[in-house]
């Protein structure tokens, strides 16, 4: 019910109207009787007073009960909401007009008496309630002296008998009290109250409706975009014609269509390396069965006829077993290598070498290859003596990996040559190149995944795994460069990359 933030801010304000609303009522409860009270004591501040000096309730210096009667009898014909006591120096209550058995306390708390005699504290002034055992009322005060009609401040050397303790506002008092809060005037006042606090809640609430609105937007779309299973980008909603281009709202909203796209983009990605790996483990469990199972028939053919077999023809037959024996160990071998590459367990060993060298031993370990399909396998290196900063392994292995691919896409007279460049930012630059089949355009973005292969790579009477290219550019990202490549269709493809040239070499530029 309350899952929106809408309605979790709704039930928050409520609640904390309903707190506001009852603090004003208590406030509002508080503030009209500390006037009352106010009022009221003012208006009888004096009355105690006036019942010592005119009415007397001393005789032959001590307290007359009869004068006292006469005088309780006369207050209340004049006021029946009045209750009165004398009490005696100490606070002890002597004598009152109510009944006994209602009076729940014979002493009063002389301090908040002796305050409103002097005059020292503000009113209105509080006192106990002989009626009740925490109660507190206002009250009218006098202290009475053993001189008949004297009052406190006038005769100070006298001798104190005790104090006439008026309670403004007895038990009648407060029955009618409860019944004013009641009446109109009071109903009014409340009903006033809560139409204001009922205003103030509606129009904060359609406040936050209108501030929300843009969010609950935003939360349809991302709904609508969480339901088309994160394929389909959702329209542009009205937050995106917002005048206020600065605005926090349409700041989340741009954010949001980026991801939108970020999203789709991503798993439009996966799922075409999802396809590329499907492919590969086609190909891969094709091409590593074609040679187990070449070497399988080989071996069974000899192990079933070698009585028969010359030493030529067995010699023969070991051969083919061992070759393919040695390309099922290379493909193996490259995916172990891939796999330690993309878990980042190869370290660089890097030295210094010179680039003649290797590329002279990498001619000579791939010049048989190229004769049997009869392409020309060239070198072509200006300066022979270049020293250059690297893993020399893994830089020998990225070349060869380059020139027999190059063989593998080049025809019968075709060439593939091995070119160096020195560079003014002193850099070498290494660039296999053949004039062979080309890449298309649509798969150069691709060439450097793992387990992919060019589309017209079924034409080739020998299929590699798709890995060479991929572990070749995770190499070279070892070392912090990358490998570029640059082809046409049926004119050949170049693929390059760059070395930093050892200080210590001297060069000059043509």
């Amino acid at each position: 019910m309350f899952n929106s933030l809408y309605s979790r801010i709704a039930l928050i304000l409520f609640c904390m109207f309903l707190i506001m609303a009852g603090f004003l009522f208590w406030f509002f409860e508080q503030t009209s009787i500390a006037t009352q009270n106010e009022t009221s004591q003012k208006l009888y501040r004096n009355l105690a007073d006036n019942i010592v000096n005119d009415l007397g309730v001393i005789r032959n210096n001590q307290f007359d009960l009869d004068l006292i009667e006469d005088a309780f009898d006369t207050m209340m014909i004049l006021g029946p909401n009045i209750e009165l006591y004398v009490l005696d120096r100490t606070g002890e209550v002597i004598t009152f007009n109510t009944p006994k058995q209602k009076l729940k306390k014979t002493k009063v708390n002389l301090r908040p008496i002796i305050s409103f005699i002097q005059h020292k504290t503000r009113l209105p002034i509080l006192g106990d309630d002989p009626l009740s055992d925490h109660r507190q009322k206002i009250f009218s005060a006098a202290a009475v002296y053993e001189e008949n009609n004297s009052i406190g401040n006038k005769a100070t050397d006298k001798i104190l008998l005790g104090y006439l303790y008026i309670i403004i506002g007895g038990e009648n008092y407060d029955s009618i009290s409860s019944a004013l809060r009641l009446s109109n005037a009071w109903r009014v006042g409340i009903l006033g109250m809560i139409t204001a606090l009922s205003f103030l809640l509606i129009a904060s609430l359609l406040l936050f409706y209108a501030l929300t609105r843009p969010l609950r937007q935003l939360t349809k779309e991302i709904k609508a975009f969480e339901k088309s299973d994160f394929k389909i980008e959702t329209p542009h909603s009205l937050l995106a014609n917002k005048n206020n281009k600065k605005g926090e709202m349409h700041q989340l909203h741009q954010s949001f269509q980026q991801m939108q796209q970020r999203i789709i983009e991503q798993l439009e990605h996966l799922k075409k390396n999802d396809a590329i790996r499907r492919e590969f483990l086609a190909y891969v469990s094709h091409d590593l069965r074609t040679p187990l199972a070449g070497m399988k028939a080989y071996l069974e053919t000899l192990e079933l006829k070698q009585s028969s077999m010359s030493d030529k023809e067995r010699q023969e037959f070991i051969a083919k077993a061992i070759s393919n024996g040695d390309r099922l160990q290379g493909m193996i071998t490259e995916l172990f290598e891939l796999t330690r590459l993309e878990n980042n367990q190869v370290k660089l060993n890097q030295e210094v070498f010179v680039i003649g060298d290797l590329l002279t031993d990498i001619y000579a370990s791939l010049e048989d290859k190229a004769s049997q399909k009869q392409i020309h396998l060239k070198i072509d290196f200006q300066q022979a003596e270049v020293q250059v900063y690297g893993d020399i392994a893994k830089i020998e292995r990225v070349i060869q990996n380059l020139t027999e691919n190059a063989i593998r896409y080049s025809k019968t007279g075709d060439t593939v040559l091995i070119k160096t460049i020195l560079m003014k930012n002193n850099k070498l630059c290494i660039c296999v190149c053949d004039s062979g089949t080309g890449i298309h355009a649509k798969d150069l973005p691709y060439i450097f995944e793992p387990y992919f292969r060019a589309s017209d790579e079924y034409k080739l009477k020998y299929k590699g795994a798709g890995l060479g290219l991929a572990i070749s550019q995770r190499l070279l990202r070892l070392h912090g460069i990358s490998l570029q490549v640059k082809s046409q269709i049926n004119k050949g493809t170049v693929f390059y990359f760059s070395l930093q040239v050892f200080k210590g070499y001297n060069r000059s530029f043509s």
